[in-house]
């Protein structure tokens, strides 16, 4: 009972966190409606871990433990695959500004030997 309590607690609180930084525009609303759906899901299976159990039927798994693990680690392999995406994009950006900024210095540098 009281890993339940502290659960809905840490879920209380990962909802209000979510949507403190999405009012301070750090996130998105769509993002925020996600993340919402995982804190409420997860409070609901904390209060509800029967409810584990029969989604596990539903989808064949053998237990509802599993199901939350399999579930996890999916998740965790999006967040991956979009964190290594977003860097990604991040070291393009920054790879065309120092282009775009060397090319101008050179540029400025050649004006000024030229005159």
């Amino acid at each position: 009972m009281l890993i339940q309590i502290l659960l809905v607690l840490g879920f209380v609180l990962a909802l209000w966190i979510t949507w403190k930084r999405y009012r301070q525009n750090v996130i998105t609303l769509i993002e925020a409606l996600g993340w919402s759906i995982l804190w409420v899901g997860g409070g609901v299976i904390s209060l509800l871990p029967k409810l584990t159990e029969y989604l596990a039927a539903i989808f064949g798994v053998g237990r509802g433990v599993d199901l939350i693990l399999y579930a996890a680690v999916a998740i965790q392999f999006f967040l991956i695959f979009k964190l290594f995406v977003s860097h990604e994009k991040t070291e393009r950006l920054l790879t065309k500004l120092v282009q775009q900024q060397s090319l101008s210095e050179l540029n400025s540098k050649d004006k000024e030997s030229s005159s």
